[in-house]
């Protein structure tokens, strides 16, 4: 087949290894797990509803069965953890870290909701996301839209510490953490605060460094699912980020193993 496939192989490699073979006994399955989880991808890329989803000899009840399944069994936590474990044994450790956070839109959401405070009080989920200095994700986290940054953050970093090590390394958020819970939850982790203070101009340096976090909210836009929530379950919306941070992730773990061995070539 002529047609492109919408996840990163090495991404799709990691959770057929994360997913498992399936079942040997029974009716044989109609649709391979590469096509579901292919299938999956094409949901998350063009943002179609699951009853317009094109599937080739099955269902798309078969593929959202099979996505669900995988959601509640945090299949696409562990290929996330998988890939950004790849990824920082090729890269190293970040020199800075920065945070930030982002609200979307809630169309049919059940769960993880909250009054928006940039939206006129209309429910959103509340996404908490840091990034190293060159803005690959480290860490998504989900809160209703009303939750506090000092709370969110606390619970962000305390996520992050298990993967990336903050110690002496700078973290650089904007001036919504610059509040005494954040502070402390900063100092707790031991990492050095950078955060832009509220009375006092941005220095371009702090500028241009705290970009990146936009920059990786950006990159995660173009797969049109997550842009609004129309999953009712959080667990859903969760998967969803995680694919598409996963699947950026995997690109540029590969770029960067393909520039690393052409200078060990050389």
């Amino acid at each position: 087949s002529n047609r492109k496939s919408t996840m990163n192989p090495v991404l799709l490699n990691v959770l057929l290894s994360c997913i498992g073979q399936r079942k040997q006994y029974g009716r044989p399955p109609l649709l391979s797990t590469e096509y579901v989880i292919d299938r999956t991808g094409y949901v998350l890329r063009t943002g179609c509803q699951w009853s317009h989803l094109p599937v080739t000899g099955g269902s798309w009840k078969t593929v959202y069965h099979y996505f669900s399944q995988w959601s509640k069994k945090h299949v696409f936590q562990a290929a996330f953890d998988k890939v950004l474990s790849w990824y920082l044994k090729v890269k190293g450790q970040p020199r800075h870290v920065v945070v930030d956070t982002s609200f979307v839109k809630s169309v049919y959401g059940r769960q993880c909701l909250g009054k928006s405070p940039v939206d006129r009080g209309r429910k959103a989920t509340k996404v908490s996301l840091a990034v190293d200095e060159v803005g690959t994700p480290l860490q998504l986290l989900f809160h209703p839209a009303n939750k506090n940054d000092g709370k969110s953050l606390s619970h962000l970093l305390s996520r992050l510490v298990k993967r990336v090590s903050l110690v002496g390394t700078p973290l650089y958020g904007d001036k919504a953490y610059d509040t005494r819970p954040c502070q402390a939850v900063i100092q707790e982790h031991g990492a050095l605060n950078k955060v832009t203070k509220r009375k006092s101009p941005s220095s371009k340096t702090s500028n241009r460094r705290r970009i990146v976090v936009e920059h990786a909210f950006s990159w995660l836009d173009k797969y049109r699912r997550i842009i609004l929530r129309f999953d009712g379950l959080v667990c859903h919306f969760r998967s969803f980020h995680l694919l598409a941070a996963s699947n950026l992730i995997s690109h540029r773990s590969c770029a960067l193993q393909v520039n690393w061995d052409d200078r060990e070539g050389k």
